[in-house]
């Protein structure tokens, strides 16, 4: 029982022990040799164009061409693999892969998994001055916050400046936003193409893991895997193969959360913008549409009303006071003055009545004939010597006379 006793702490130490210790991340399946044969991994260049350090990696020849020891292959994949693992649980993984095979493949595969990649051009300068890309890259996403929310306060030339520069940058440096810092490791394609990559990892002492061809130099790279690196289906194959150690990783998930944030703050910025723009626009078409309304009349209907009623009111205690003034002025003064507009009326109809334009009416009464018992004496050629008045005219108004 004593016994039993004492070695009950000691199993349960052991447990604890086993509970604190992290699990550890499942390892990637390695290709059997049939997918790689049939990915085509194991072909290499012509004899011709081979570099003597890729020597321990070759195989045979067949027709011309090196044929790559594919167990080296699976096996230098399997430590790959592994730094990739460790890699992401400490930073950040960058893909580089600028030949038109890989660029489409490494976007995808970096986005998905929450890497950074480079498929366009390799910017200079990005690990050994890195202060300064950042500072571009910074630039950048501020720029595409600006045109996404209309680019206020710019006008159009300047509108479509910003947004050539921000498809410009877009182009160098769209797989490095939010990479504050340098990246724990490097996976790239194909080391000639990508040499300079390499140099400035060296220069940084970033590991770099890369898919080596007969023609390469393994000494430059730290983890080489060698292989078929111009076919796209051996691209392809260990593409989604680095995917698939970076999975689960905690700056990985962080890439992407930063990502669609990005993403869904531009969304947001471009929405509101649209939303604006529509109500302005709909504000300029109401006004238009009142402005149209005031110039065809529709308006002024009401605006008369009210204008007659004021002028009623107004003129209403002049007619008071011009009746209680009515008595003051005798009958004799007041009879001339209503024959005297009563002539006068008797004149202007005449005239009107006549049915002659308003400048012949005019030209008649500043000759003296001002009403038609006067215009019928006179003869066309008597009337066309009266100013203002001619042939036409005469005519007229002896038509009109009759």
């Amino acid at each position: 029982m004593a016994e039993a006793k004492k070695a009950a702490p000691v199993k349960g130490a052991q447990a604890v022990q086993t509970e604190a210790a992290a699990p550890k991340k499942a390892k990637v399946q390695i290709p059997s040799l049939d997918e790689f044969l049939n990915a085509g991994v194991h072909f290499g260049h012509r004899t011709s164009r081979w570099h003597p350090k890729m020597q321990q990696y070759i195989y045979t020849s067949r027709n011309g061409v090196h044929i790559i020891d594919l167990v080296k292959t699976m096996q230098m994949l399997d430590t790959a693999l592994e730094k990739i693992q460790d890699a992401v649980e400490k930073g950040s993984v960058l893909f580089v892969g600028t030949k038109g095979q890989a660029a489409t493949l490494v976007q995808n595969i970096a986005i998905e998994n929450g890497a950074f990649y480079i498929n366009n051009r390799w910017p200079g300068g990005l690990f050994t001055n890195f202060s300064m890309i950042k500072k571009s890259v910074d630039k950048l996403v501020s720029m595409e916050e600006q045109l996404a929310a209309g680019a206020q306060g710019l006008v159009k030339k300047e509108q479509l400046m910003l947004a050539r520069d921000v498809e410009r940058l877009n182009k160098l440096y769209s797989g490095i936003k939010f990479m504050d810092r340098l990246p724990e490791l490097v996976v790239v394609i194909d080391s000639k193409v990508e040499m300079n990559t390499i140099r400035e990892a060296a220069n940084m002492k970033i590991p770099v893991v890369a898919l080596i061809d007969t023609n390469c130099d393994p000494e430059l790279v730290t983890y080489p895997i060698p292989a078929n690196d111009d076919s796209i289906k051996s691209i392809r194959l260990f593409i989604e193969l680095f995917g698939k150690a970076l999975k689960g990783g905690k700056r990985s998930e962080a890439v992407i959360s930063l990502r669609q944030s990005h993403e869904a703050k531009l969304h947001a910025l471009s929405t509101e913008f649209e939303r604006e723009t529509e109500r302005k626009a709909a504000m300029e078409e109401q006004d238009r549409e009142k402005l149209k309304r005031m110039r065809t009349g529709e308006a002024v209907p009401e605006v008369t009303k009210a204008s007659v009623v004021r002028v009623v009111k107004k003129e209403a205690p002049k007619a008071e006071v011009a009746k209680a003034e009515k008595p003051k002025v005798s009958p004799k003064a007041a009879k001339p003055k209503k024959a005297a507009v009563k002539k006068e009326t008797e004149k202007a109809s005449a005239l009107g009545d006549l049915g002659l334009p308003a400048r012949t009416v005019k030209a008649l009464e500043a000759a003296g004939y001002s009403t038609a018992a006067k215009i019928k004496k006179l003869s066309a050629e008597q009337l066309m010597d009266i100013k203002g008045i001619g042939e036409k005219a005469a005519k007229d108004i002896l038509k009109a006379v009759k």
